[in-house]
């Protein structure tokens, strides 16, 4: 029987080590997902200058583990924490502190696995191998076989890692290694209704209940195939196309287009590019490149440099194209950008205010089950 008083001097201990280590090294992971959701984080990884910066990142968040979930987990595996109700037990147990990456497609997953193997941020502990739990037919498809493919009754598919910084504002011994998670968008809705619905294969579940699981996991990921196809086929147009002027503007000729003026285009901004030109009578491809003629382009740009003292981004650059289309005068095409910039900004700042406010509300919110980390 557990004595109580282990119990409270173990959730003190660990709300002291989470208030002090967990919490700065959080921070330090949010930062970093905050990185990654930025398009220009992956232009580097464009295959070809045609080709918008792939956007992988659809959203991405952290959790400190609750410390009944801590409790419960050591109670639940006691083979695994020999140490019993103590820290010793805590510092060996690596997702108190974890983080969750969802993508969009199956082919981002190896971009952000190359990105977490080659960082100069992370390291990755050669203790706890990378896991992708994944059939062995498509971690081979995705060359992610130097993983260690793994498989689980639910058809649960996901790939994850153990990691810690490699320099932080924390002393070396208290860099608390823990567990990112990188699964696609339709992986993560199966993960949500798996925890919702309380389903653990190890548990006692009825033979009608894991049969359902069994015939939903191959559904799901030929949906992923499916999605992954319909990009992969986007991108080929966007690679291979020849686009004329009386073209609609759309998702394959944007990026080409806007690649032939030397402006860059993320996957993620293409949406909104199309509906701001759009907005501004964009209608086709020669709207376009009639509205980036002459000194249009370096008007911005030099704009930009005089106003705000930098380059405008690619996104910025095709908002003041399509503010000025159709002036003429010098004077007046100046003020307008300097407007637009305005605008956004204010926008922007607006955007990041709702933000703020949205993470202070739900500060002290009960995370999901899933969030808890009841692994």
């Amino acid at each position: 029987m557990t004595d109580p008083e282990v119990i409270r001097q173990l959730m003190r201990d660990y709300d002291e080590y989470a208030r002090q280590v967990l919490r700065p090294s959080r921070d330090e992971l949010k930062k970093l997902f905050r990185q990654w959701k930025d398009p220009n984080h992956w232009a580097r990884h464009a295959r070809m200058s045609r080709l918008p910066a792939p956007s992988p990142v659809q959203r991405a968040f952290s959790r400190i583990k609750r410390p009944e979930s801590v409790l419960d987990k050591i109670l639940r595996k006691p083979a695994s924490f020999p140490d019993g109700l103590s820290m010793k037990s805590i510092d060996g147990m690596y997702d108190t502190l974890g983080g969750r990456v969802v993508v969009y497609f199956l082919s981002n997953l190896p971009l952000v696995d190359r990105e977490l193997r080659d960082s100069d941020v992370l390291e990755i502990s050669p203790v706890g191998e990378p896991i992708a739990y994944l059939s062995q037919d498509l971690a081979s498809q995705l060359g992610l076989s130097h993983l260690n493919v793994s498989h689980k009754d639910s058809g649960y598919a996901s790939l994850h890692y153990v990691a810690r910084f490699r320099s932080t504002a924390l002393a070396g011994v208290q860099r608390p290694w823990f567990e990112i998670q990188v699964r696609t968008l339709a992986e993560d809705v199966w993960g949500e209704v798996e925890h919702v619905l309380g389903y653990k294969p190890d548990k006692r579940t009825s033979f009608a209940v894991k049969r359902q699981f069994r015939i939903i996991a191959p559904e799901l990921t030929a949906i992923d195939e499916h999605f992954n196809l319909l990009y992969e086929e986007l991108s080929r147009f966007q690679e291979e196309g020849i686009f004329r002027d009386t073209d609609p503007l759309n998702a394959e000729n944007l990026p080409p287009v806007l690649s032939e003026l030397g402006i860059g285009c993320a996957q993620s901004e293409i949406d909104g590019q199309l509906k701001l030109l759009a907005s501004r009578g964009f209608g086709t491809v020669g709207d376009l490149r009639e509205g980036s003629a002459g000194n249009r382009l370096e008007a911005v740009r030099n704009t930009y440099r005089s106003y705000r003292g930098r380059l405008p981004s690619d996104f910025e650059t095709v908002a003041g194209i399509a503010a000025i289309r159709g002036l003429v005068d010098e004077a007046k095409i100046g003020g307008v950008i300097r407007s637009q910039i305005d605008v956004l900004e204010a926008w922007w700042g607006l955007k990041q205010e709702i933000r703020r406010e949205d993470s202070a509300s739900n500060k002290g919110m009960h995370p999901t089950a899933q969030e808890a980390g009841g692994g």
